[in-house]
């Protein structure tokens, strides 16, 4: 991971929360400026740490780390090891897939197949904050085949029939 962004962007982050307060800094007491930036700091530290992976793995196609661009499924064919250090996988034995959503102009549907007898599976749906907002899957929505629909949070329409469940990202 290219890590030279990442103290740039939580930098340019907190300068910008403290561009909309109504404080003066020189108003502020040390204490109240060590106070604010732990509490920036902590907020923003993963959501900066969330686009430098998905910068790894979506946009920078050089990247030892990229798996596909933006609306593109990638299905690795094998688990992950050591060597993959975009993000954390605790799993050394599962099987994973990507997909980076691009909300921004259109909403997106998910078609998932039936999955039969013993066989688990789980989509997480997490967004720019890295807030989980919601799971497809066996334990979530069942075993049956279904499609669902990710929506951005400014999207304002109606749900197509056929569709299970609308799920809203707040990024």
């Amino acid at each position: 991971m290219k890590t030279t962004h990442i103290p740039n962007l939580l930098a340019a982050a907190l300068v910008s929360a403290l561009a909309f307060t109504n404080v003066r800094a020189a108003d502020l007491t040390s204490a109240e400026t060590k106070a604010i930036a732990e509490e920036g700091f902590i907020y923003g530290l993963p959501i900066v740490m969330n686009y430098a992976v998905m910068y790894e793995y979506a946009v920078d196609k050089n990247s030892s780390q990229f798996k596909a661009p933006f609306k593109h499924i990638k299905n690795e064919a094998r688990v992950y090891t050591y060597k993959d250090t975009a993000v954390i996988t605790p799993n050394s034995d599962t099987p994973y897939s990507i997909l980076w959503l691009d909300l921004r102009a259109e909403p997106i549907v998910l078609s998932v197949p039936a999955v039969e007898g013993e066989r688990y599976y789980a989509v997480m749906l997490c967004d720019g904050n890295t807030f989980n907002y919601g799971y497809i899957g066996q334990r979530a929505t069942g075993p049956d085949a279904g499609d669902y629909m990710v929506v951005g949070p400014n999207w304002k329409g109606e749900t197509p029939a056929g569709i299970k469940k609308v799920f809203r990202s707040s990024t």
